[in-house]
């Protein structure tokens, strides 16, 4: 089955671009005893290995998705898939915002030296 990271992928997530490979024509379905098979037609197969050839992989990162449910909100947002999960823009800052504004802790002990006071762990703001 096909992984993102470490979460499976369910294989809903994939039906917009199912629909649209059968809608665009880019897949056929076989005949007689592959019936039950599809594959793409010779000119997608083609612009797929020139894409991979070009530019390699293409990165989930940087793929927009159109009409996907927001992970964090809820709501149908332009997403993108970051740490395994579907998330809209404005959710991904509020991600960002809310991990820069957690208290790094620090341990202040002293080394061998004058005596600094009691050793003590001291929330600093970042």
């Amino acid at each position: 089955m096909d992984t993102m990271g470490e979460k499976e992928i369910p294989i809903d997530t994939f039906d917009a671009l199912l629909r649209d490979l059968v809608t665009w024509d880019l897949v056929v379905r076989g005949e007689g005893d592959d019936a039950q098979t599809w594959r793409l037609v010779a000119r997608a197969q083609q612009r797929l290995g020139e894409l991979a050839i070009a530019r390699g992989p293409w990165p989930a990162e940087r793929t927009v998705y159109l009409d996907r449910l927001c992970a964090d909100c809820g709501r149908r947002h332009l997403t993108w898939v970051r740490d395994g999960t579907y998330v809209c823009n404005p959710c991904w800052q509020k991600r960002l915002t809310s991990v820069q504004d957690e208290p790094i802790t620090v341990a202040l002990v002293a080394a061998g030296g004058p005596s600094l006071g009691s050793s003590s762990s001291e929330p600093i703001a970042s």
